[in-house]
């Protein structure tokens, strides 16, 4: 059997092939090998194209002896520095030929990806080729005959092994590469579970039951660009991570919810009695300080642990000091009070009488005169006591003297004073059990706004935290206000999954992880009932799973993810992509229906006919997706198209940017253009939707009047969806490996933030997933199932 008839430069290649046995061992070829040869022209025409004579490939040639002899032959040179491939082609580029440090793989992905046929577009033309525009590798020396004969061998040979095994498409079915264990690096990316805009509306209406709307205005909606949102009208595309201009818009949201939630006691702070004293009152205390031992303040120097400072006089006797003239006794540190409360001070003082008045006293704290006294008794120390309020921390005290009087020869007036002794608090003592009760609403906080107890150094902190901001402003709701804003900045409140996680174990740690799960799957944390049922064994995980995906609360959220998805743009027309996808996922259809559907999605998830002309064509056609999208000469839709739904990423070079205004279908599937390697898709699907404008308009001619020729025209051999229209293009889309995988991963970024590593270290979860796919007939929910009750999601 022949691929195609035998050209005359055929058994050139084989004449070259024969001239280098020995040199590249099964590499080399032979007429045995099924290459066919010639006499004058080049093995390789100028559109890539080869004839095969598969008849003469040997039956012992097999799939993995031809991915094997690849690595050993080709794979090193696509690595090589110079004239390499993986410079501009590495795993990590948006090339649509990638080339992995893994022969096989790269192997199995170029056969995939249509890389390796004997046809316009293959690696083989892109090699043999004399056009610099295309060539690769590009700006290197091209490779050398012999090497370009092998990649010509080893296609020959796959389109034999091909054309005897009749199985599905390599393009088709789960990538052989893929099957084999990883044996990269280790992977140092992590899943990005920084919360989104919708959950962080779910969770502060969850816990404070406030959708923050203030005099009418919906404060969310006002800041939603710096929360990183979607509003569909200034705002299209969702971002997720911790910015600068997201703890802007945090610092609004917790002043103003917190507060509101600390004065009105709801919310979080629901049945928390805040006008509850913050500090204890300590057990008495009496200090007694002898004035006897006190220093004057003109002392040449002050010994240290004194303890009182005296501005004039001096020791009275045994005992006491004299203020033989106006002045003062001071405690030179100040004197420590434990907490604000009433104190008892007393002045054991006398006075020499002298004049018409009696000796002045004043009791000061920190300057300021709370007592004055008249001291009559002459000849023994008397008491003179003092109760007063004072604020916690250190004040001066201070006793003093303020009006001397003399008559020479007569008599002196003055003061002597013996002691200050100070006592208190005088209430009775309260032990600890105002600092444990504000210990525990510490606790109930976390509880309520970060699902988990309060260590026993956060409760320290948070009640420290509180008495702090109390003291500096004597408002506990606004004080305890401030203890709220600190956990809505706290990583456990801002991370769908607490990073306080790892550190916990049994029921606290599923409780953690169920708030992820709801906050996954519907965008709200669990109800008081939901984790009730979990931690009480009613309902296990997968219930909760089950559950969770039958809510209303998931189908809601379900479609803003999708309209996130699809880029909605907030319209009827936009968003019915979205609520088709939702639609899907909730009935439990194919997936595959969101290309081939033949039916639309009104607004309430009911199935709705569609004129005949759309047939299985599913978003690809409708209005809101096929808007803003043009098609020829610019090919957006296209791109979008197989960016979408196939996963293709394209680097656009500036030189094609300058050329895209003049460009022409023609001119872009000419195999000298550089727009080929890419519009080797792009062209056929743009020529697929001519029928439909960029507007979304069904049409049978186009502006001149004349029947437009929707097929993809045979313009490239390698094109993967031949035939007429959008359903011939997507009736095949579907059943492709790119497409399979595109979707799942929609599925896998709602619960780890990311796409899967899926020719990494999770290829085992692209695998699970893929079966699960396939066994469930493309059922979502069946996916969604897997991979919230997989190890991976369930961190074992």
């Amino acid at each position: 059997m022949r691929a195609s008839p035998l050209r005359p430069w055929c058994r050139a290649l084989a004449v070259l092939a024969l001239s280098l046995a020995g040199c590249y061992g099964q590499a080399s070829l032979s007429p045995q090998d099924g290459t066919p040869g010639g006499d004058d022209d080049p093995p390789v025409q100028q559109d890539g194209s080869l004839d095969c004579d598969t008849d003469a490939v040997p039956q012992s040639v097999t799939l993995q002896g031809i991915a094997e002899d690849f690595a050993q032959t080709v794979h090193p040179a696509m690595l090589r520095e110079t004239s390499g491939c993986i410079s501009c082609h590495a795993t990590t580029t948006g090339r649509l030929f990638k080339v992995s440090t893994d022969g096989k793989e790269t192997f199995y992905a170029a056969r995939a990806a249509g890389f390796m046929k004997p046809e316009s577009g293959s690696l083989l033309s892109r090699l043999a080729t004399t056009d610099e525009a295309v060539r690769m590798p590009r700006g290197q020396p091209t490779w050398s005959k012999e090497e370009i004969a092998t990649v010509a061998r080893l296609t020959c040979q796959l389109a034999a092994v091909e054309s005897r095994q009749p199985e599905s498409k390599p393009d088709e079915e789960f990538p052989l590469a893929l099957l084999q264990p990883y044996t990269g690096p280790s992977v140092a990316t992590y899943d990005n579970s920084f919360i989104g805009f919708e959950q962080l509306k779910g969770k502060v209406k969850s816990i404070f039951n406030d959708a923050w709307v203030r005099n009418g205005e919906d404060r969310f909606a006002q800041n939603v660009g710096l929360f990183g949102g979607v509003d569909y009208k200034d705002h299209f595309v969702e971002a997720r991570a911790a910015s600068a201009d997201f703890f802007l818009g945090l610092d609004d949201l917790s002043r103003d919810v917190c507060l509101v939630a600390a004065t009105n006691k709801t919310g979080p702070f629901a049945g928390l009695d805040l006008a509850q004293p913050l500090v204890d009152v300590p057990a008495p205390t009496s200090k007694q300080y002898e004035m006897e031992l006190a220093v004057r303040a003109d002392a040449a120097s002050i010994p240290a642990g004194t303890q009182i400072i005296a501005s004039t006089g001096q020791k009275s006797g045994t005992t006491g000091w004299d203020l033989y003239t106006t002045g003062s006794l001071a405690t030179a540190q100040p004197h420590p009070f434990a907490t604000s409360n009433t104190y008892r001070f007393t002045v054991k003082a006398k006075g020499d009488l002298c004049g018409p008045d009696l000796p002045h006293m004043q009791l000061k704290v920190d300057g300021v005169v709370v007592k004055e006294w008249d001291v009559s008794n002459n000849t023994a120390y008397a008491d003179f006591v003092y109760t007063q309020v004072v604020a916690a921390g250190g004040h001066v005290l201070s006793v003093h003297f303020t009006n001397d009087y003399n008559e020479s020869g007569v008599c002196d007036r003055n003061l002597h004073v013996d002691a200050l002794n100070v006592y208190g608090p005088t209430e009775a003592s309260t032990g600890t059990q105002r600092a444990d009760a504000a210990k525990a609403k510490v606790d109930t906080l976390y509880r309520r706004m970060l699902y988990r107890a309060a260590t026993a150094q956060e409760r320290d902190n948070g009640y420290a935290l509180v008495k702090d901001l109390n003291d500096i402003e004597a408002n506990l709701p606004k004080a305890w206000s401030g203890l709220c804003e600190g956990l809505l900045r706290a990583p456990d409140f801002l991370f769908t999954l607490p990073p306080s996680y790892e550190a916990l174990s049994g029921k606290e740690r599923d409780r953690l992880l169920l708030v992820k799960l709801a906050m996954d799957l519907t965008g709200r944390p669990p109800t008081a009932a939901e984790f009730t049922a979990l931690e009480s064994g009613t309902k296990s995980w997968e219930d909760m799973v089950d559950a969770y995906l039958e809510s209303p609360d998931f189908k809601t959220y379900y479609f803003q993810r999708m309209r996130v998805r699809t880029e909605s743009e907030g319209t009827p027309d936009t968003d019915e992509p979205a609520r088709l996808w939702t639609h899907l996922v909730s009935e439990g259809k194919p997936f595959q229906e969101l290309l081939t559907g033949d039916y639309s999605v009104d607004d309430t998830y009911k199935q709705v006919e569609r004129t005949p002309e759309h047939g299985k064509t599913g978003v690809l056609t409708m209005k809101g997706f096929i808007k803003n999208k043009p098609g020829l000469p610019h090919y957006n839709y296209a791109a979008r198209v197989m960016t979408d739904f196939m996963g293709a990423l394209y680097e656009v070079p500036s030189e094609v940017f300058d050329m895209r205004g003049a460009a022409t279908a023609a001119s872009t599937v000419d195999p000298t253009s550089i727009c080929f390697a890419c519009h080797q898709t792009l062209t056929p699907l743009a020529h697929q939707r001519l029928r439909w404008d960029d507007e979304g308009n069904y049409r049978t001619s186009d502006v001149e009047g004349k029947p437009l020729d929707d097929s993809d025209r045979g313009l490239v051999g390698i094109y993967a969806y031949k035939g007429q229209g959008m359903e011939a293009f997507a009736t095949q889309a579907v059943k492709k490996e790119a497409f399979v995988r595109r979707t799942l991963n929609a599925q896998f970024a709602l619960f780890f933030g990311r796409e899967m590593r899926h020719t990494m270290d999770e290829r085992t979860v692209y695998k699970r997933l893929w079966d699960v796919s396939q066994e469930s007939h493309g059922n979502l929910k069946a996916v969604l199932k897997s991979i919230a009750t997989s190890p991976e999601y369930l961190r074992r």
